[in-house]
């Protein structure tokens, strides 16, 4: 029978437990000064040359004998015949001990007047200033800088050894496929060994990435005894769960001895270590955020006391926007977007999910929560660890409410001028009380052209706001067989998030085609996306549901258009100063834009700017099913 993790360590104390088991080891390795940055000098690295190796001028100017100068003045210059020309970085010869400057010295063919006297050294750098043959440049475990390595050329170096450990890594699982190959049902790209290469690189590591082994016990043995045999370090990627085919704890206890399995990190929890023939082996998850959190935890802290490089970190404090709970007892490490809202850095958490490798993309940050914390409330203060470099989290703009495909063109435009927009669905009413408290830059509603949301327009007629209108689109039926609203009696439907389009929609279906509530998939289990309605519908999960025209283009399936609606950004009229701001609104405005919307939206009104009481382009309505004519 395989171990499962009952009893889970700490990642203080797991951490520990790896280090005092492991005394450093690794080597060096000579490269090329200029790719030596980020690195770390594996020895004590002394000059080669004095320098400067002789008395050279600082200026340009002449050479003198400061006791020819003595008594110069405004009122009594003296002539020179004796002096030498030089320029900066000229020997100077022995008999001279001083440089007047150029600009302080009259010259007259072979004779020149001055009006001040040199001291003796003046503008001259005497030999060994900087540094002398055999002097420490830098010492053994210095992180080298690009500084440093402008001096170690100098100095007399075009390579340098650096201290190096070499990881392999092993990827296991029978649905991993290599990359380059098209995956098929149930396969997945392999790609947490290629993370785990590129990440611990950084460091200074030199990694090995092996071929995908199947879970097949053998197999994994024998590619795992070449690895331990070939690196300092070797890591396991996927097989540290307590699943059926999860055979790393088992085989790293066979070939040696399991330190611990489980490990009070979320996400992370499966991490595990181990010792075969004297070296140290680490389980990774197989879930790419929670492989990428224990290699950033706790593999390379690990590398770290080994005398390799610390990865570079920015943290800042920002305020949450929203309750961040958290299970007691585990360190949890939460993806956040950080942006700048009247000066203020407001934090938005992205899904959580060890398996959602699109939200660490979309975020700039990371917040730890403690493993003796339950969780911050919105509101507080608290260090965010920056993905991103500090001044990209300044160019960021914050909208919460709807995605659309509008948002995500124009998440597109504005990263060519240097501005990141980073969006959160949330609902109308809940995004609007958002830009009334400050926490966010802006706002993304879609509003219906019948029968506005009553509580959308309420919460707009409280803002002192303008209404930047990006395009319509129809919303409908969207199913894979072409179902009307005739035929939605006879299918199965999911509801739409509470509050939204759809879910008025659905209502009113509910009421004026006598569905039967049953008929909705989703009254006891509502999806929270609009994404999520369209992927019930394509994976078969239900028969139809309510979605955008475009999101079922996207989707491959059929659409029945039953209403029209604006997608709009609602900005606050005091940030229209904002220069991020205005590079949004000169964007909007702007025809490539538009051209960018095409074929998804109408256009017409794109760009316009409004204020409440909102406008709406008119529409017209058809007779036969009540659909709303663009």
């Amino acid at each position: 029978m395989k171990r499962r993790y009952l009893s889970l360590l700490t990642r203080t104390d797991a951490l520990a437990l790896m280090k005092n088991a492991f005394p450093p080891a690794g080597g060096s390795v000579t490269i090329p000064i200029d790719k030596a940055e980020g690195r770390v000098a594996s020895d004590p690295i002394y000059a080669r040359y004095t320098v400067p190796d002789a008395s050279i001028a600082e200026m340009d100017g002449i050479a003198v004998k400061s006791s020819e100068t003595i008594g110069a003045g405004e009122q009594r210059p003296v002539i020179l015949t004796e002096f030498i020309q030089v320029d900066t970085g000229n020997a100077v010869p022995p008999d001279y001990d001083a440089v007047i400057i150029i600009e302080e010295v009259q010259l007259d063919g072979s004779s020149c007047v001055i009006r001040k006297a040199a001291r003796p050294g003046q503008c001259i750098r005497p030999p060994g200033q900087d540094i002398r043959k055999g002097d420490l440049i830098i010492p053994g475990g210095h992180q080298i800088r690009s500084s440093d390595i402008s001096a170690l050329a100098t100095y007399g170096y075009d390579k340098i050894a650096v201290r190096m450990v070499r990881v392999g890594i092993v990827p296991v699982g029978n649905e991993l496929i290599s990359l380059g190959t098209p995956p098929g049902p149930g396969q997945v790209i392999e790609t947490n060994s290629i993370f785990a290469a590129s990440f611990l690189s950084r460091l200074g590591a030199l990694c090995t990435r092996y071929r995908v082994v199947p879970d097949i016990p053998k197999e994994i043995i024998k590619t795992l005894n070449r690895a331990v045999s070939e690196n300092d370090l070797v890591l396991i990627s996927s097989g540290t769960s307590a699943g059926r085919h999860d055979y790393s704890a088992h085989i790293i206890t066979r070939l040696g001895r399991l330190l611990f399995h489980g490990v009070a990190l979320l996400p992370g929890k499966p991490a595990m270590a181990g010792e075969i023939g004297g070296k140290p082996v680490v389980g990774l998850p197989g879930y790419p955020v929670g492989s990428q959190t224990v290699l950033r935890e706790l593999v390379a802290p690990f590398l770290v006391s080994w005398g390799l490089a610390p990865v570079p970190e920015w943290i800042i404090r920002g305020r949450l926007a929203r309750n961040m709970p958290s299970e007691l007892g585990y360190d949890e490490y939460i993806p956040v977007s950080v942006g700048s809202v009247h000066g203020c850095p407001w934090v938005f958490p992205q899904p959580r999910g060890s398996g959602l490798q699109m939200n660490m993309v979309r975020a700039n940050g990371y917040l730890h929560i403690p493993l003796a914390r339950e969780g911050w409330e919105a509101g507080e203060w608290a260090e965010i660890h920056c993905t991103s470099m500090p001044h990209q989290i300044e160019r960021t703009l914050l909208c919460v409410g709807t995605k659309s495909p509008g948002i995500a063109c124009l998440a597109n435009c504005l990263a060519d001028h240097a501005v990141m927009l980073h969006t959160f669905e949330d609902l109308p009413a809940r995004a609007l009380l958002t830009l009334q408290k400050k926490s966010c830059n802006l706002v993304a509603l879609h509003i219906p052209d019948r029968n506005p949301l009553p509580r959308t327009l309420h919460a707009l007629r409280n803002l002192p706001a303008v209404i930047v209108h990006i395009g319509r689109m129809q919303a409908g039926i969207v199913s894979r067989t072409g179902a009307g609203v005739d035929d939605l009696p006879r299918l199965r439907m999911i509801n739409s998030p509470a509050g939204s389009i759809g879910r008025m929609l659905i209502d009113q279906l509910l009421s004026e085609k006598e569905i039967h509530p049953d008929q909705i998939y989703g009254n006891s289990n509502e999806v929270k996306t609009e994404n999520a309605v369209v992927s019930a519908v394509r994976n078969g999960i239900v028969d139809a549901g309510i979605s955008s025209s475009a999101l079922a283009a996207e989707a491959g399936l059929s659409f029945i258009p039953l209403i029209c609606e604006s997608h709009v950004l609602v900005i606050r009229k005091e940030s229209l100063e904002d220069e991020r701001i205005q590079t949004l609104l000169h964007m909007v405005q702007s025809p490539e834009f538009k051209q960018s919307l095409q074929g998804r939206y109408t256009t017409t009104w794109t760009g316009r700017i409004s204020s409440f009481p909102l406008e709406l382009p008119q529409v017209t309505i058809s007779s036969d099913e009540g659909i709303p004519q663009p």
